[in-house]
């Protein structure tokens, strides 16, 4: 969100009231939402925090995803792009109140509106899938972030992430469909849907009270790529189903303001997150930001016998490539204390490591990437990082689902690329 006012008046007073302009922090804020703004220092300012700065001579306010002890990052709830490093001289206030058709409210209490009927949808879910015999587990979402941190998001929050028994998927879009839910289409094309081998994922989506409520289903732990299907010739399938049937017998309960959860046990959930995030190809600090909070509060830095067990976790199931590079990136951004000799009995070898130098390590953890892009890079991690040999691997070119995706990425591109150079626009500076 832009500002046209006068910025020497904005560092001289402690309150001031400015009207919203731009789509960067929608649908938090909108433009033409009046502002209400107070200053504060850099030590009062907190992550998710909604605050003015001046950057580039421009005055934006963006929330603070980041902070360590000298800058902030921030970022447009909108935006894929972060605003770089912020210093304690560039900050000029924080967002207290907004006015919007004539009504007063704080930001927070849109996250906390939000989050409360997430709950309640998820809390309905949960209880009809103990009756219905459903077994499940949350992988991810609200009850993990309450239990954890022990209150509600101040952002708002995006899905939860169930892991079902494949067997019970009838019964579960039955619930979803009877509660008025929409499943939502994953697949590129009608070709592509005829292609892909297995089902991994589907999703159920709706609104409550003008708040998006989506559930993914799980039926296995994805941390590959869900629109390719099987990738045994990069990881084996008969792991991931191993790995499927481990997380839901190891599930563990957790109570969360009085209702009972089923989650992942201590080690796979820190599994789990780490692939989690390897999945987003190593993007999004609030999901670093996560894991190093469940980290710290599950004792993983102190607890020697949990460390063992994990380290043994991650070599059992192969994927030391795909989570090493998460806690180097986890120390880097929040010193996450972990036990002496952890990092070296999971570090990668020979062309793996160079990889993780060279590409994964120089990634911006705090800049999102297009759904194009995105799976471009997720193929290029996994491919370079499998565990497989290079005589395997090259055989997932001739992967029906893969040479097609391909095909759509490259066309995808080609269309792009003519509609932007022969843009109205385009031409029209071009004759100039």
């Amino acid at each position: 969100m832009r500002f046209s006012e006068n910025i020497a008046k904005l560092f001289k007073a402690n309150q001031f009231i400015l009207k919203a302009e731009g789509m960067s922090m929608l649908p938090i804020l909108k433009p033409g939402d009046v502002l209400f703004l107070r200053r504060i220092k850099f030590r009062q300012a907190k992550i998710n925090d909604l605050i003015m700065l001046m950057k580039g001579g421009k005055v934006i306010t963006h929330r603070v995803i980041y902070k360590n002890t000298d800058h902030l990052i921030t970022k447009g709830d909108n935006n894929q792009k972060s605003d770089g490093k912020v210093y304690p001289h560039q900050i000029i206030g924080k967002v207290y109140q907004v006015k919007r058709n004539g009504y007063y409210f704080n930001p927070e209490d849109i996250n906390l509106l939000q989050s409360s009927h997430y709950y309640q949808e998820i809390t309905k879910i949960k209880n009809i899938f103990s009756s219905k015999k459903i077994i499940f587990v949350i992988l991810k979402g609200l009850p993990l972030h309450l239990y954890f941190e022990k209150k509600h998001p101040s952002r708002i929050y995006a899905d939860c992430d169930l892991l079902i028994d494949r067997n019970s998927t009838e019964k579960v879009e039955r619930v979803f469909k009877v509660l008025n839910y929409t499943k939502a289409k994953s697949e590129f094309s009608s070709i592509h849907k005829l292609l892909k081998d297995k089902p991994t994922e589907f999703s159920f989506y709706k609104k409550v009270n003008d708040f998006p409520v989506v559930f993914d289903i799980h039926l296995e732990p994805v941390f590959l790529m869900n629109q390719l299907g099987k990738l045994d010739e990069l990881y084996p399938q008969g792991m991931i189903d191993e790995m499927t049937g481990e997380i839901l017998t190891t599930k563990k309960a957790i109570i969360v303001e009085s209702e009972k959860f089923s989650i992942l046990n201590s080690q796979f959930l820190i599994l789990y997150l780490c692939l989690h995030f390897f999945h987003h190809n190593f993007r999004g600090v609030h999901r670093l930001e996560f894991l190093d909070k469940v980290i710290r509060k599950t004792g993983l830095g102190s607890d020697l016998k949990d460390a063992q067990g994990l380290t043994l976790l991650i070599r059992h199931y192969r994927v030391e490539n795909f989570v090493y590079p998460v806690f180097l990136m986890l120390i880097k951004y929040f010193d996450t204390p972990l036990p002496r000799g952890f990092l070296s009995s999971i570090k990668p070898k020979g062309d793996k490591l160079k990889y993780t130098k060279k590409n994964i390590m120089k990634i911006n953890v705090f800049d999102d990437e297009t759904r194009i892009q995105a799976g471009i890079n997720r193929f290029k991690n996994i491919f370079f990082l499998s565990p497989e040999p290079i005589y395997n691997k090259v055989f997932v070119f001739i992967n029906p689902a893969v040479t097609y995706s391909i095909f759509w990425v490259v066309y995808k591109k080609i269309r792009s690329y003519f509609a932007v150079t022969f843009a109205p626009s385009s031409l029209a500076r071009a004759r100039k």
